[in-house]
């Protein structure tokens, strides 16, 4: 596999990339314009209201999550400035990237898409749950880690439809690697891709990191832990059999990322029960 540099660029395949793949979605303008909203810590939760609710897609996608088993509340939130004032603007900060993300997932409604998206979002709650038990002190970072990490697949499907498709069935059939696969036909990953996206919409650089050495965790250069937090997170989905890589002999204790958080088997086991209770607990909130 090629090698990354520190600013996740690969050496040798950068100008492919961007000429290859040169229709990197933008953030939507809501998102983006609430997004900078939430980096003034003055902002005033009123006008970030006002901004979200701009978009009904977005706000009902926050009411969902607030009123979610992820959150435990005792009375039901039915106005966004309530979801606002409960959830707090770190969490909201990340609700709006999530959102970001899965407009990309959700951007084409075929099988492929949809198994890319339960498999993104399976991710993204067990990267939380793995962040709560390693004391990560982030653990809604995490979980937009997770959503995230895959990000790349759908950009490549919408960008090399024909080759993609191809790389999917071969996957799909249990013959290669995503990750091998990409580099022979492209000379770069989803990994990239993902992390050049991450970039372009301005999330945090650990964020764009982690995306880019989710499949080499011990190689990012700043931010190991939640690299291999989304690597751990991932491999999770491959053992349930969610997506279209499936083992459900891997033995996560021997992973890298699962000896670099101190998770032995018993752990990685409860973690399991934990994750897949999440996973039906919010069923609803990956549409």
């Amino acid at each position: 596999m090629a090698s990354i540099q520190n600013d996740l660029e690969p050496v040798l395949n950068v100008n492919s990339l961007v000429a290859k793949v040169t229709d990197l979605p933008p953030m939507p303008t809501v998102v983006m314009k609430a997004l900078e909203m939430t980096l003034d810590p003055d902002v005033s939760v009123h006008n970030l209201q006002l901004m979200i609710s701009k978009d009904e897609a977005l706000s009902a996608k926050i009411l969902r999550i607030v009123n979610s088993a992820m959150y435990s509340l005792r009375r039901e939130v039915s106005t966004v400035s309530h979801a606002v004032a409960v959830l707090g603007i770190e969490t909201v900060k990340s609700v709006l990237m999530a959102a970001s993300v899965e407009r990309v997932f959700n951007g084409s409604r075929d099988l492929g898409a949809k198994l890319m998206s339960d498999h993104s979002w399976g991710t993204a709650l067990a990267a939380r749950a793995i962040a709560r038990r390693v004391k990560y002190e982030k653990m809604e970072e995490a979980l937009v880690c997770g959503l995230m990490h895959d990000i790349g697949k759908p950009v490549l499907l919408q960008n090399l439809r024909a080759r993609y498709t191809e790389i999917i069935s071969a996957v799909y059939s249990g013959n290669a690697s995503f990750n091998e696969m990409e580099m022979l036909a492209f000379g770069f990953s989803h990994a990239h891709v993902g992390a050049l996206l991450a970039r372009k919409w301005n999330f945090p650089p650990q964020l764009a990191e982690a995306v880019g050495f989710h499949h080499d965790p011990l190689s990012a250069p700043n931010h190991k832990q939640l690299a291999c937090i989304a690597n751990l997170a991932n491999l999770f989905m491959i053992s349930l059999g969610i997506g279209f890589a499936k083992n459900k002999g891997l033995a996560l204790e021997k992973e890298v990322s699962a000896e670099y958080l101190h998770l032995n088997e018993p752990t990685l086991v409860e973690l399991a029960m934990e994750i897949e209770t999440a996973i039906q607990a919010t069923s609803n909130l990956s549409r």
